[in-house]
């Protein structure tokens, strides 16, 4: 079964928000993370298109290849996944820590294409309308999860009490 496939099956039936530990989520929370995953999977759809494009010189224009920003979208687009099968099988991860990396990776992807357009020597204006949509859409992903982590709209895991 390909990725897409099982984006798809993953997508296909609703997400039962009445039982297991998304019951204590907010269901617009839980439409905010949808959003974001879906956001960051076609992303990085687009930017693996793109930089194949490019490098196979499908384009008239140029854009350096980065491969530490392809790795960056992987991350990202993982996290995505891992989350909508999260959300499928009712146990929605969205506990600080996962919250707190998913804010650096995508912060990293702007702050990544802000510093490729500083120092694009040709090019400016193609590069700029080509990377300035996933600047938006990475921009939008960075205040969900900052909206997320600042209202506390977090899952506590209770520790077990171990004594020794």
């Amino acid at each position: 079964m390909s990725f897409i496939e099982t984006l798809g099956h993953k997508l296909s039936a609703p997400i039962d928000t009445e039982s297991g530990r998304l019951t204590n989520i907010p269901n617009f929370v839980i439409g905010f993370s949808v959003f974001m995953s879906i956001n960051a999977i076609l992303q990085a759809i687009a930017d693996i298109v793109i930089e194949f494009a490019i490098i196979a010189g499908w384009v008239g224009f140029k854009i350096p290849f980065r491969l530490e920003f392809l790795f960056l979208t992987l991350i990202s687009a993982v996290i995505a996944y891992l989350t909508l099968r999260g959300m499928r099988e009712g146990d929605l991860d969205v506990t600080k820590n996962t919250l707190t990396l998913g804010l650096i990776v995508e912060s990293s992807l702007v702050i990544g294409d802000i510093v490729l357009l500083a120092t694009i020597d040709t090019g400016f204006w193609s590069t700029f309308a080509v990377r300035l949509p996933f600047m938006i859409l990475t921009t939008m992903n960075i205040f969900i999860i900052s909206y997320i982590l600042t209202r506390r709209y977090i899952v506590r895991i209770r520790r077990p009490n171990y004594r020794f």
